[in-house]
């Protein structure tokens, strides 16, 4: 069974908010402009997902963690 390692994110808020605006940036290029098309592009679609749920995952967190 694989062991789930963690380690807390030690940002500033400024970083924090500079990183969830550079992040909202780039999945809004990936998914409005760059027009993915997930059957033509289909060996990367799972580099999209990884993208997704990792922007998931910060922007959980910076919610929790910042009060957002």
């Amino acid at each position: 069974m694989t062991k789930k390692h963690t380690k807390t994110l030690e940002l500033t808020p400024m970083e924090a908010n500079a990183l969830m605006v550079m992040l909202d940036s780039e999945i809004e290029t990936i998914f409005t402009y760059d027009g993915i098309d997930p059957i033509a592009d289909w060996e990367s679609a799972d580099l999209y997902a990884y993208k997704l749920l990792a922007y998931k995952t910060y922007k959980q967190w910076y919610k929790d963690t910042h009060d957002v």
